[in-house]
């Protein structure tokens, strides 16, 4: 499962469009950082999250809306694929490129303007949050969040009362400097923009990092395709796997029906349950490799833990986002199946 996969249409090429009731108005993009025979990476960089609303909004009819945008700001837009989400969203990823960073504060309030105008219309599912309030969320690389929330807080408490916005940060995905986090503002028009204008500085103070290229580049489409659970109408695209197993099509059926609300809520899930000390030690495998593993693939936190009064078991707790978590839940009972069958045939060879 790749993170890896570049953003499938850059709407910069002016060729046969993916979707024509969409109205895109570029070809697949054969070049990293959107086409137009440039370097590859520019100097600075942000993603968005963007909701299927939000993005047909950036598109515009045959793409002149990005085209303008492309232009106006002196910058490179590209989009993921529709249909191909970022993990345990139903968002596509919006990368924005450009050699200034007052090009990408731009494209911000840009971003931001479209936010506002769909605010008003029927559909605003992912753009307004509960409270009414004007919502966007951007993906920042774990080396960046430090800055964010700066030291005890302090810095994020700030920003939050002088911008008057509600901020968040989710747990991250991936390992590495150029790990994830999902921040999510919400507010007015004008605190959305000074909140961003932050983000925007901490992400650009890392640009000059050996990793910051390879992080603007990925868009977590690939690994989505596989594991997130968010398709277009409740159709999720698979590759591979059980998918006639006993209990699979319910598992896909409710989770293509559940809102965005729950399956992005920002507290995250949390599910548990006991285990023999017996098997813990597959469980985890040696040094905790197991448990490391199924943790970065799914970008979710486990433990095991002693049981108070209880010397024969232990309890696993999973937590992070909804799908994520459950993901999680699956492979560590790969893992305690195998653990089992394993304590099994041991015992039997040595009976």
């Amino acid at each position: 499962m790749s993170m890896e996969k570049r953003s499938g249409y850059d709407y910069e090429s002016g060729g046969k469009g993916e979707d024509a009731a969409e109205g895109k108005g570029g070809g697949k993009g054969s070049k990293k950082g959107g086409g137009g025979g440039g370097p590859a990476t520019l100097q600075c960089g942000m993603k968005f999250l963007t909701p299927e609303v939000l993005a047909s909004a950036i598109i515009g009819k045959g793409g002149a809306v990005i085209a303008a945008m492309r232009s106006s700001c002196q910058a490179k837009l590209a989009l993921t694929e529709q249909g191909e989400f970022y993990p345990a969203t139903d968002c596509r990823v919006l990368t924005v490129q450009a050699n200034e960073q007052e090009s990408l504060t731009e494209v911000m309030r840009q971003v931001v303007g479209k936010v506002a105008e769909l605010a008003k219309g029927q559909n605003t599912d992912g753009i307004v949050g509960t409270d009414g309030d004007l919502k966007l969320k951007t993906l920042v690389p774990k080396a960046a969040v430090g800055g964010i929330i700066g030291k005890q807080g302090a810095t994020i408490k700030q920003l939050r009362e002088t911008s008057g916005a509600k901020i968040s940060i989710s747990e991250q995905v991936g390992s590495g400097p150029g790990a994830e986090q999902t921040v999510t503002i919400t507010g007015t028009s004008q605190a959305l923009e000074t909140a961003l204008k932050e983000v925007n500085n901490q992400i650009q103070l890392l640009n000059g990092e050996t990793w910051f290229s390879t992080w603007l580049q990925a868009s977590g489409a690939g690994y989505n395709a596989s594991n997130s659970w968010g398709g277009q109408g409740g159709q999720m695209p698979y590759r591979g796997g059980n998918m006639n197993s006993p209990g699979v099509d319910i598992m896909y059926r409710v989770a293509g029906q559940l809102p965005s609300y729950v399956m992005e809520d920002s507290r995250g899930f949390a599910l548990s349950c006991v285990v023999p000390n017996r098997l813990v030690g597959g469980l985890i495998g040696r040094g905790g490799a197991g448990t490391k593993e199924v943790q970065m693939q799914t970008g979710t936190k486990i433990g095991i833990r002693e049981i108070p009064g209880d010397a024969e078991n232990r309890s696993m707790n999973i937590a992070g986002p909804l799908a994520n978590t459950c993901a999680a839940y699956m492979l560590m009972m790969k893992r305690y199946l195998d653990a089992e069958a394993s304590a099994t045939t041991t015992g039997q060879s040595g009976s």
